[in-house]
């Protein structure tokens, strides 16, 4: 019988537990709340005192804890067999061998586990999965965000639904979600490599603490506090939250990637709820989804909304585009100030991208390829500055690259009612339902 101490440490393994023939790993993987010597002691008496006394009690199985890499490992000091634990995962049809977050399906669990047993499954998860790092907020401090952070390497979608669906059938309200696609973590750059960013459901830490708890003291006394700080009301519940007008998403190159599993691949959102309802979340506000749906042709480009980099990497990307697209077009050279690229009288104010890309060209400093200091300044303070763009001769609204030769930057902008994007649209994508496939 699987009782609350059970679940606990079943709840632990879900979250950063991985199961070999005869022995296991549970991984803490957070440095930010782990590496404070302060808190360090807390957390070292959690898993000596309570979490060892679980395991004990439990399954008769001695553990103890090392540090290494800037994570924790919870193993056992003895390798053997560990059938009671396996049979216990097996009764909640979890997997029972590898990495458990790959194929973790929580479905049974929901079923099996209720009251205090479903609270303290839950906190097992939180303890291995809860980022309480101080740069997650809303807004500002004063909208302090938890993240249960879910690595991209999972692909386990389904498990992201289901934990964000539990959470809220218990009374907290979702603030946010991340799934790990290039239309989440690369909108507008479709080259850009690094999106696979993992999952993040992030909560406001008041609603999170109204209905659920952590089991590792540490993690508790930092939610208290960083919890003061919150002055933001909480967002609407799901089901009745509208969806403002969403930014536009980039077809991205990886569109088709082995990363995403298949009910993701070649296929667009526009929305984390475009994620919740197609996945099939009873939360999801599907109206409000099916409108942005019916809105897809303002909301898509086949061309970067906006990518930045030296003007070798981007000139080759823009030399990419012509061939493919624009092959019996020619090449129109300009040199334009920053005030006549921002002219009422020119088409190129309406490129989505357009003010990011020129704060980008313009910075006197980047944070890596972020402008540092505030976009409007920047731009206020260029407006005579010329740079040369790039364009095809006789078209509006088409893809252009802008480049600055005094400091090797480039961009590509694009306007998602150009006329090639808009046939593009119409002969690359198809509407099933709620869903957008790539054709």
């Amino acid at each position: 019988m699987i009782n609350h101490n059970k679940a606990y440490i079943l709840g632990l393994f879900v979250g950063g537990g991985r199961l070999d023939k005869n022995t296991f790993l549970i991984e803490l993987p957070f440095a930010k709340w782990g590496m404070d010597p302060k808190k360090m002691g807390n957390i070292a008496v959690d898993i000596l005192q309570r979490i060892a006394s679980l395991f004990q009690n439990e399954y008769s199985v001695k553990v103890t804890y090392e540090i290494g890499n800037k994570k924790w490992f919870i193993k056992p000091i003895e390798d053997e067999g560990f059938n009671n634990i396996q049979s216990d995962l097996t009764t909640l049809k979890l997997p029972k061998i590898g990495f458990l977050l790959n194929n973790a399906d929580l479905e049974e669990s929901k079923n099996l586990l209720k009251g205090i047993n479903a609270e303290n499954f839950l906190s097992g998860i939180f303890d291995a999965r809860l980022s309480l790092s101080k740069s997650h907020r809303r807004f500002d401090d004063k909208a302090p965000v938890v993240s249960l952070e879910i690595p991209g390497s999972t692909k386990n979608f389904k498990f992201v639904v289901q934990l964000c669906s539990w959470l809220t059938e218990m009374g907290s309200v979702t603030d946010q979600i991340l799934y790990n696609h290039p239309n989440q973590h690369s909108s507008s750059d479709p080259t850009y490599k690094g999106w696979k960013k993992g999952f993040k459901i992030r909560f406001l830490i008041r609603s999170f603490l109204a209905n659920h708890s952590f089991a590792l003291q540490a993690k508790s006394i930092d939610a208290k506090l960083i919890e003061k700080n919150q002055t933001k009301f909480e967002q609407e519940e799901c089901p009745f939250r509208k969806i403002r007008q969403p930014s536009p998403v980039s077809v991205h190159n990886e569109i088709d990637s082995s990363n995403l599993p298949e009910e993701v691949r070649n296929k667009l959102y526009f929305h984390y709820f475009h994620f919740c309802a197609t996945l099939g979340c009873k939360f999801a506000p599907n109206k409000e989804v099916k409108k942005v749906v019916r809105n897809k042709n303002s909301l898509i480009s086949f061309f970067p909304r906006l990518s930045k980099g030296s003007i070798e990497e981007i000139q080759k990307q823009y030399e990419s585009i012509s061939n493919e697209y624009f092959n019996n077009y020619q090449i129109e050279n300009l040199q334009l100030s920053v005030k006549s690229l921002l002219s009422d009288n020119r088409t190129f104010i309406s490129y989505y991208g357009l003010k990011q890309g020129l704060a980008f060209l313009l910075a006197d400093e980047l944070n890596g390829k972020r402008h540092k200091g505030p976009m409007a300044k920047i731009i206020e303070s260029n407006m005579p500055t010329e740079l040369e763009v790039t364009r095809y001769y006789g078209t509006e609204n088409e893809p252009v690259l802008i480049k600055n030769n005094s400091n090797d930057r480039a961009v590509i902008c694009s306007n998602i009612s150009s006329p090639k994007n808009q046939k593009l649209i119409q002969q690359n994508t198809q509407t099933s339902n709620l869903e957008v496939k790539i054709i």
